[in-house]
């Protein structure tokens, strides 16, 4: 299976660079039932991070294009958001015939497999109304037991990794001392790739989950399965009917 891990920015331009995307692609690969068929890109006319509502919506055109283009030269069985707000999940799934899917979505899931109740991790206080209003749109704000943020920019959280992980630390417990989680999500892909989970999960006692690694596995059983999104939920757009499905860029 050649699986396709798009991060909806220009990674390469920030602070962490083009060696950042080579280590998240390797653990891909470490964690893959198919190790050489997993390949990482990013989107050149993106910005370097996503933190906000209107970033979010910024990445999703651009992002939709840059997958079109892969198309042209890459064998694609399906494709990983690299993103864990899921930007323009439903648009991915109305061009793309091949399973699409999103960090957030399928982790809430996964969590709701474990336990009754999950908290999640996200990037800063503005951001916590954006995890509610996932898991809402996704039907399990009944599941959702808190949002907490961690205060650090993306672009600043591998920085020093001890401090990092100490503040994900002070925020595990409440999650499980006064928030009653049964697990925690890490709301970020930059935190999911930090390594942090299993340590973390010595010290508070509950399940943590890494969203890139339930993504990858999530989207590796649906390709296995042969089963991709319904069409009749993510119909192709009627005015494009006469330009091929997968191929075009909405920016043209």
């Amino acid at each position: 299976m050649s699986i396709v891990y798009l991060i909806p920015g220009n990674l390469s331009s920030s602070n962490y660079g083009v060696k950042e995307i080579k280590r998240r692609e390797n653990l891909l690969k470490k964690w893959s039932y198919d190790p050489s068929k997993i390949k990482v890109f990013d989107v050149p006319n993106g910005g370097s991070s996503i933190e906000s509502t209107y970033e979010e919506v910024a990445s999703i055109i651009p992002a939709v294009d840059r997958l079109a283009e892969l198309t042209n030269f890459e064998k694609i069985d399906g494709a990983i958001i690299g993103c864990f707000g899921d930007p323009g999940l439903d648009v991915f799934r109305e061009m793309f015939d091949f399973p699409i899917v999103g960090p957030a979505q399928s982790t809430m899931h996964t969590a709701c497999q474990l336990g009754h109740k999950f908290s999640l991790i996200t990037i800063f206080d503005s951001m916590i109304h954006m995890g509610h209003k996932q898991a809402h749109e996704y039907g399990l704000s009944h599941h959702l037991s808190s949002v907490r943020a961690i205060n650090i920019p993306v672009l600043e959280l591998l920085n020093d990794l001890d401090f990092t992980f100490n503040k994900l630390k002070k925020l595990g417990k409440k999650i499980v001392k006064e928030d009653r989680a049964d697990s925690v999500l890490f709301g970020c892909m930059t935190m999911s790739f930090a390594g942090l989970e299993k340590k973390l999960e010595k010290e508070i006692g509950i399940p943590v989950l890494n969203a890139g690694r339930v993504a990858l596995k999530t989207l590796e059983s649906l390709i296995s399965m042969k089963i991709s999104h319904s069409e009749t939920a993510y119909p192709y757009p009627k005015k494009l009917k006469n330009i091929k499905k997968n191929k075009i860029k909405i920016s043209k």
